[in-house]
């Protein structure tokens, strides 16, 4: 009888426990930060890219409260569909292991940094067609995830007066630059200016002209996590 009376007081008292315990499990998990890019992301040319690249240089910064994933994939292209010609190293995000790993990530915040291959020659028809359209619909992707990340988008660098070797050299990146600036203003997002930052500082490449050194690396790492601290996005 006694147990029997004394039972709701105890149910309720485990309730409370795994409640509380919940709620400390919750308030430790990591703030997940999902990194979508090309090669640029990656870190291709680093002599050590797991230790080098910007993702890995933000997550030192923020330390265990957050987990940062690089979701780069060399040669990707913000468009669903590239061209038909296209060199056998580029590929659609859409279409990569990396797309299905940043989406199964549920982040809590997104940074995307993609334009540079889409520049290249081959797409040039297809990006006035539908580099706008193409890249609002990664961004929407994102956002329509159930942890609803907020997203960042980084004006990739410039590949004025660069060059890359290959049937396919880049072209200036003004043109998807532009219009990348353009989605920002009409979804109202956050922009991260990478562009400028490195526009004409070829010190900070590798021998390519296309991919940021270990210096530039830092560079945008220490960029892009001044302007996660301003947006209040993360916390020192």
């Amino acid at each position: 009888m006694i147990l029997r009376k004394a039972f709701p007081v105890i149910f309720l008292a485990a309730m409370f426990l795994f409640s509380l315990v919940g709620q400390r499990a919750m308030a430790k998990a990591p703030v997940r930060i999902a990194c979508v890019g090309d090669s640029i992301t990656w870190g291709v040319g680093l002599p050590n890219r797991h230790t080098q690249v910007y993702a890995a240089l933000l997550q030192k910064r923020l330390g265990k409260a957050y987990r940062v994933l690089d979701c780069g994939h060399p040669g990707a292209t913000a468009l669903k569909h590239i061209a038909a010609d296209h060199p056998s190293w580029m590929a659609s995000y859409w279409q990569v292991s990396q797309f299905k790993r940043a989406t199964a990530f549920k982040p809590n915040i997104v940074i995307i940094m993609l334009g540079t291959n889409d520049s290249n020659p081959c797409n040039r028809r297809l990006v006035r067609k539908d580099f706008t359209r193409d890249y609002s619909d990664l961004v929407r992707h994102f956002q329509k995830l159930s942890t609803h990340p907020r997203i960042f988008i980084c004006l990739p660098p410039s590949l004025e007066n660069g060059t890359v070797k290959g049937p396919y050299p880049a072209i200036p990146a003004h043109g998807v630059v532009a219009r990348i600036v353009r989605i920002v203003h009409s979804m109202h997002l956050k922009s991260i200016n990478i562009f400028h930052a490195l526009a004409g500082r070829w010190n900070l490449f590798i021998r390519d002209r296309v991919h940021p050194n270990v210096q530039g690396q830092a560079i945008m790492a220490g960029i892009i996590y001044h302007a996660l601290l301003k947006a209040g996005a993360v916390h020192p």
